[in-house]
């Protein structure tokens, strides 16, 4: 870490549940905080390091968490979260709707892409007809990207004037916002990257408080963007470090002794492998650990399109002998510790569709029913392949659930690969062979406290087909891009209807009904919860104090990047 001085002033997925590892923009000091940490100084150059490899600047494939945290120091979203878990305007002033149909925003003024063009309603509406897979016909493929089935619902993005516009959706959506919000990842691209394939691949053009230097797949440098938008809360330009480096380091064990010998300055773990790192750190006086709110729900996706989970009985016989309280206790818990919770849904109790009706509790005796009314039906013994992503912590994961299973009688071989290239394989880009390959695939979708991310994980791959999906069937000749996300590749038409209907709905009883129908089905099964944690200097400080344009303190995401704008090292 280099502390440089200067004369000016002074002065916010896909991480693998069990086999993978795979303010806002944010302020330093607040009035209520001022008089209890030191007044940042400008300068420094820091190195973080992260457990995602850099695989995109453009719209496929979708970065993964740590990945998101590098690359959202450029970019910014439209919107971001409060600590109370909603979402607030951000590159928007405003935003409002009366029939949860039609929804109008409109943008705060003044701001700038890095290379000079306008953020206004054009460029917004240009980014949201790529999200929406539209701009295939005028620019080509390099538009199209797992936003096309997130999106779904939106019939139609309108620029009103310069700084406002409208989404129009198909069916009525309470919680639209969060959507629009995606986890962090709906950010805004300068008009110019998104036109041609090679600027959109080539360097990622953003409105943040950092400007692309250099990137590779396991390297990614930004410099300070000195004509950023925000200023702290004494009117100090912000951000306060000059540049960031994060860097690709797979095993947890590397980054964590990188963070003890000073060759990192942070790092990201994730309790998904990672807990014995982590516990350790947060035993070391020397370094200060910031943890994000346990609202990560990993689960193990069945894919119904190939045996031997097109079968019932193999899923819920799956379901029974997934003995998660021993999974939890041999893997989540170090020396006494634990991190995460052991789940009892598929959505944590944090969520509006938290319901335990339907959830499957692990039974021996049940698993074996089930085993045996499979073998009536298919002549086999229970058998499939789990991915396994490349680190030691993975790995170790995977041999638990072997084991777990094995009591059962059911047989698990293991099959080991980079996270990236299960993630890539699990969701391909457009273009290449649709559908995910995997018999099965543990793997972190769900989070937060409303659906957005996790309805469109569940919908069945022929959504769009029936109408469900749009509300008014195939659109611009994309419905094959409409099963991106889903990994069940289910065809359950009555959980479609129950998924869309009680978004519409929007009540907690329609929403606790959907979970209950879709435990039932036996598509996914939980696994622990997932928290997510930065390794940081103690000199580095602001991380996780600092607050939302719009007001009120940001929660701190440690996957959404925007974080770093408030850092700096104290002295």
């Amino acid at each position: 870490m280099k502390q440089t001085s200067t004369k000016s002033g002074l002065l916010r997925k896909f991480a693998i549940g069990v086999g993978i590892a795979l303010a806002v923009s944010t302020v330093g000091v607040t009035a209520s905080s001022a008089a209890k940490v030191q007044v940042p100084t400008p300068g420094g150059d820091i190195t973080v390091g992260i457990f995602d490899l850099m695989l995109s600047n453009c719209y496929s494939p979708n970065l993964s968490n740590s990945a998101l945290g590098a690359i959202k120091t450029v970019y910014e979203g439209l919107l971001e979260k409060k600590t109370d878990g909603t979402v607030v305007p951000y590159l928007l002033e405003a935003y409002s709707s009366t029939d949860n149909i039609t929804w109008t925003f409109k943008l705060r003024s003044g701001i700038k892409f890095h290379n000079g063009e306008d953020l206004n309603s054009a460029a917004v509406v240009l980014n949201l007809n790529a999200l929406l897979g539209r701009l295939y016909p005028v620019y080509g493929p390099h538009t199209l990207g797992s936003g096309i089935p997130f999106t779904a619902n939106i019939a139609a993005a309108t620029a009103i004037d310069t700084l406002s516009f409208t989404i129009k959706l198909w069916r009525a959506q309470p919680d639209f916002p969060d959507s629009l919000y995606a986890s962090g990842r709906f950010y805004m691209r300068a008009p110019a990257q998104i036109k041609t394939a090679a600027a959109c691949k080539a360097a990622p053009i953003g409105t943040g408080p950092f400007k692309f230097v250099s990137g590779t797949e396991t390297e990614f440098k930004v410099t300070k963007n000195e004509g950023y938008w925000r200023k702290d809360a004494a009117g100090n330009a912000l951000p306060y470090l000059n540049t960031i480096t994060f860097k690709y380091v797979s095993e947890p064990s590397q980054r964590a002794n990188g963070i003890r010998s000073g060759k990192l300055d942070a790092a990201q773990f994730s309790s998904a492998s990672e807990v014995q790192q982590i516990v350790s750190l947060q035993a070391d006086k020397k370094v200060q650990m910031i943890a994000s709110p346990d609202e990560y729900y990993p689960n193990i996706f069945l894919n119904q399109a190939i045996a031997p989970f097109d079968n019932v009985h193999a899923r819920l016989a799956f379901a029974y002998a997934y003995d998660v309280e021993t999974f939890y206790k041999a893997r989540n818990c170090v020396k006494g510790k634990c991190i995460g919770t052991i789940p009892t849904s598929i959505v944590g109790k944090a969520n509006v569709m938290y319901n335990t009706k339907g959830y499957k509790k692990y039974s021996l005796a049940n698993a074996k029913t089930e085993l045996a009314l499979y073998k009536a039906d298919t002549g086999k013994d229970l058998e499939f392949t789990l991915p396994v992503a490349e680190t030691t912590a993975s790995m170790a994961n995977a041999k638990a659930v072997q084991q777990i299973m094995a009591k059962a009688g059911i047989t698990v071989t293991l099959n080991q690969e980079t996270g990236s290239a299960i993630v890539a394989k699990a969701f391909p880009s457009p273009g290449t062979s649709l559908g995910n390959p995997y018999q099965l695939l543990p793997i972190l979708l769900f989070e937060g406290q409303g659906t957005s991310f996790t309805i469109p994980f569940l919908v069945s791959n022929t959504a769009a087909d029936t109408g469900n999906f749009s509300g008014k069937g195939q659109l611009a000749g994309l419905a094959p891009f409409y099963s991106l996300l889903s990994l069940t590749r289910h065809k359950n038409a009555s959980v479609d209807k129950a998924l869309f209907d009680a978004r519409a709905d929007g009540s907690a009883a329609a929403l606790k009904g959907a979970t209950e129908v879709v435990q039932n089905s036996g598509m996914v099964v939980p696994t622990p919860t997932l928290v997510y944690f930065f390794g940081l200097n103690p000199k580095l400080k602001g991380f996780d104090t600092f607050t939302l344009a719009s007001g009120g303190k940001g929660k701190p995401m440690t996957n959404a990047g925007v974080n770093w704008t408030g850092v700096y090292i104290s002295k």
